[in-house]
């Protein structure tokens, strides 16, 4: 990780992240939503919305996908600024000389882990090691919750 934590350098074009998080409050604003608006359409708190949208930490795929279904907008294009801060987090953690993770499982079958890495100012916090399968399971339970609420949303009477 950067020691700037992803924000840039001098002489240098922004970081992704720092485009996709500006991008999302744009759309934020735009849509009029509060992060307990986002936190009542989503699977995520009103504090991980904090987190992600001030770049805080990097939000998951799930995340930005929730996010633009909520703000009513096309996925893509947040999910391709998503996928070029993934690859220059890993390419700035690989320049630092921290190995990057490694997705799957080991040559031998051995499941790897996850770990979550959350950028405090100052540095990064590196959170708990999750197996990769809790954390799957973990996105496709929010994914499904938040396609229940919305379901039951629409089906409402009024």
């Amino acid at each position: 990780m950067a020691a700037n934590g992803g924000r840039g350098c001098a002489g240098c074009e922004a970081a992704p992240w720092a485009e996709l998080t500006a991008e999302m409050r744009r759309i934020k604003c735009a849509a009029e939503l509060s992060y307990g608006t986002l936190a009542q359409r989503t699977h995520y708190s009103r504090s991980s919305w904090e987190r992600f949208l001030n770049q805080k930490q990097l939000p998951t795929r799930i995340a930005v996908e929730q996010f633009a279904a909520a703000s009513g907008q096309d996925p893509r294009p947040l999910l391709i600024r998503l996928e070029h801060s993934l690859a220059h987090e890993s390419a700035a953690r690989a320049t630092a000389g921290a190995p990057a993770p490694a997705p799957g499982r080991h040559g031998d079958g051995r499941h790897i882990a996850v770990r979550h890495v959350a950028v405090r100012q100052g540095g990064v916090h590196h959170g708990g090691v999750r197996p990769l399968g809790l954390v799957v399971a973990g996105a496709l339970l929010g994914g499904l919750a938040a396609e229940l609420t919305r379901a039951a949303r629409l089906h409402r009477p009024r």
